[in-house]
C-alpha cells in the first residue's frame, strides 16, 4: 500500500502545474524629428499701379495691392526674407529702373515693413506674409504703355 501511496503522490506531482519564470524583452523605438519651413503662395497675387507721372510702378499706390503668402515653420531657427525683385516689361520700355521689395508679417511672427535686405526670425507656427514691390524710373524716363510683371522671391531659410 505504501507503494500505492507513493505512486499516487508521484502522479499528483506530475500533474501539478509547473511555474515558469517571467521573461522580459525590450522593444526599441527610433525616430528623427526634422523641422521644416513651407511657403504657400496663394490667395492674392499682387498688382502694380503707376503714379500720375508714370515714373513709379508700385503695389502700394493707387489700385496696386500686395501679394500674399503663408509660411508654416515647424520649429524655430528659420528666417524670412525677400530677394530684390525682377521686372518683365514691354519691348518699348528700354530705360532702366530701380527695383525694391518689402514685406510685413502677422501670425506666429510679426514684422512691419521690412525691406529686402533684412532677414527676420520666424517663430514656430503659421505666419502670414504681405509682400510689396516697387519700380522707379530716374530722370525723365517713364514706364511705357504695356504689360509689366514683377516677381519677388520670398525665402524661408
Amino acid at each position: 500500500m505504501n507503494k500505492f501511496i507513493l505512486a499516487a503522490g508521484a502522479a499528483m506531482l506530475a500533474l501539478a502545474p509547473i511555474n515558469a519564470h517571467a521573461v522580459t524583452g525590450n522593444v526599441i523605438f527610433n525616430g528623427t524629428v526634422t523641422h521644416s519651413c513651407t511657403i504657400t503662395v496663394g490667395g492674392t497675387a499682387g498688382s502694380l499701379d503707376a503714379n500720375a507721372g508714370f515714373t513709379t510702378l508700385s503695389s502700394s499706390i493707387g489700385s496696386g495691392s500686395a501679394g500674399t503668402a503663408t509660411i508654416l515653420a515647424t520649429g524655430n531657427g528659420f528666417d524670412v526674407s525677400v530677394d530684390t525683385p525682377s521686372l518683365s516689361k514691354p519691348a518699348e520700355d528700354t530705360s532702366s529702373e530701380t527695383l525694391s521689395a518689402s514685406y510685413s508679417t502677422t501670425g506666429a511672427s510679426s514684422v512691419s515693413g521690412t525691406d529686402a535686405s533684412a532677414a527676420n526670425d520666424l517663430n514656430n507656427g503659421t505666419t502670414n506674409v504681405s509682400v510689396n514691390m516697387q519700380a522707379v524710373k530716374s530722370g525723365s524716363d517713364v514706364f511705357e504703355a504695356g504689360a509689366y510683371t514683377g516677381t519677388v522671391v520670398l525665402r524661408c531659410e
